[in-house]
This record gives C-alpha cells, structure tokens and sequence, in this order.
C-alpha cells in the first residue's frame, strides 16, 4: 500500500509530463471556474489566496509541482455553472504531499488551518528550516537524474560543478 493511501489522501494532481502536473478535479465546460491557491492567514478576511498560474500543454491544463510544495496549503475548488445554477463540485483545503505518482492533499479544515497559521506567528521555528528543503528538492532532481545516466556519471558532473562553483571550499 503506497503512503498516500495509508494517510487518506487524496491525489489531487497527476504526471502529465516531466515538471508538469494535471489537475484529477476539475470541470471543463466553458464557464466553470476553477482554481488552485496557496493559502495564507488573511488581514482583512479569513484567508489570503495566491492564485497559481496554469499553463495548457496539448490543450490539457497543467501546474508545475514546485508551485506544490510538501507540507504548504492550498486550497483547490472546481465549479461547474450552467445557467444560473452553479454547484461545487471540488473542494477543500490540502496540506500538500509529494510521491512518484502524483501530488496528493491530506484534507484540512478551515479551522485547522487557521490553528495552523496562529501556532506558526507564535512558534517561528516550526517551520521547516531553508536546509531541509534544499535538500529535498536538489535529492529530487539528483535521483531522476542518476536513473537516466547512472550513479557515476552524476557523481563526476556533481564534483566538477562543487569545484566549479565552490573552489575554496
């Protein structure tokens, strides 16, 4: 049993290619709204929203996956509209996790949420620190790219970029 089914999760976004992920929840008629947003603690209202930006690649709506960062909340709804009649037919808030087959959400409450924003301004160092997630996304690109060209290759480009970039270190 994969991670993402053993916490139910629910995948959210698929590989379409590389990079690029299409959405599993999404309408597609002319006039349904739909929207992925970072979520943030609001000023004014509940909740500030950073809208991601989609791109179409052979007319199928993709994001890329580092707009999906694990562990950040977003928030993901889908509207169908007909007429005057409109019905949610997606929607939710998601802590966000990454796996090979896709991006998955773990569903969080609007009131988790707010908790979650309320501990984080009282508790800074919570917050995964800069190292981790460096780390993270630099293992990420280096495993791909060790299964394409093999261990070794990657082990010598790797130690002629530390020299390259870093020679006194």
């Amino acid at each position: 049993m994969s991670t993402a089914n053993a916490t139910k999760q629910t995948q959210l976004l698929k590989n379409y290619y590389g990079e690029y992920f299409s959405p599993i929840y999404w309408e597609s008629g002319k006039k349904s709204r739909n929207f992925f947003a970072k979520i943030k603690k609001g000023k004014k209202s509940l909740f500030d929203r950073v809208f991601l930006k989609s791109f179409i690649i052979d007319d199928r709506i993709c994001f890329r996956k580092s707009d999906f960062p694990e562990g950040e909340i977003i928030e993901q709804k889908s509207v169908y509209i007909k007429g005057a009649k409109q019905e949610a037919t997606f929607h939710g808030f998601f802590i966000i996790h990454n796996t090979t087959e896709g991006i998955y959400g773990e569903n969080i409450s609007q009131k988790d949420t707010l908790e979650y924003f309320e501990c984080r301004d009282k508790f800074p160092e919570i917050e995964e620190n800069v190292k981790t997630k460096l780390r993270v996304k630099l293992g990420d690109v280096i495993r791909k790219l060790s299964q394409k060209y093999g261990d070794q290759l990657i082990v010598e480009v790797l130690a002629d970029i530390i020299e390259e970039y870093f020679p006194n270190t």
